[in-house]
């Protein structure tokens, strides 16, 4: 007897074709036809989950954006590294050969999907809420790993934190859309690192522990 499907895993069934048709054909080729013949749905049954191309679009732009910033603060302390190492591994994710498949496919759609935010308003409402999410998990992160090396910021950065780590996030998506020109992958990773030291070096009292 064949179980019946409950509507999350339609929509990952979906969400899991629309990505394999944008890393096969590119985000401009990417149809409704293209992501049905890859799923157990018609055209038709296509449409009951998203309205159209842009809705299954934005969908997978906020997958996609989730897999390219999701992380967990306990874990991440548990790393133990400096915090500008820290922040640098987790705001320049590339994909490697211990990526799992769809994490590293979801990263090359995150690529492909990251201009319609310079002229789609859904889009860009899209990408300032998902922002917002991750820059207060940011801001958990950086306040947690500053405290726990006994350190502390200085009085003038402290209300400045928020405003630094979007002006983080901005550089990144910024780099992102140069990598999509054609900036290698080292040369994006030595910009981000230069502002992070920089932005650690202004937020945070002079301390002795070589893992600041």
């Amino acid at each position: 007897m064949t179980r019946h499907r409950s509507r999350e895993e339609r929509e990952e069934e979906i969400l899991l074709a629309a990505a394999e048709e944008v890393e096969a054909r590119g985000y401009p080729a990417l149809t409704m036809d293209g992501v049905a013949a890859r799923t157990h749905l018609s055209k038709g049954g296509v449409y009951r989950y998203f309205a159209n191309k842009e809705a299954l679009a934005l969908a997978l732009f906020e997958a996609a954006f989730h897999a390219r910033a999701a992380f967990d603060v306990r874990e991440v302390l548990a790393w133990d590294l400096p915090i500008h190492e820290t922040l640098l591994r987790l705001l320049h994710r590339e994909a490697g050969p211990e990526t799992p498949p769809q994490t590293a496919r979801l990263y090359l759609v995150w690529l492909q999907l990251l201009p319609e935010c310079l002229y789609r308003p859904s889009f860009q409402e899209t990408q300032r809420r998902l922002r917002d999410v991750y820059i207060g998990q940011y801001r958990e992160l950086v306040v947690a790993l500053v405290a726990r090396r006994g350190a502390r910021f200085r009085p003038e950065f402290e209300a400045q934190l928020t405003t630094s780590l979007r002006l983080a996030c901005a550089l990144v998506e910024g780099l992102s859309f140069q990598r999509i020109s054609g900036l290698a992958p080292e040369e994006q990773r030595a910009l981000l690192r230069r502002f992070i030291e920089v932005m650690i070096h202004d937020a945070v009292e002079v301390t002795s522990d070589p893992l600041l």
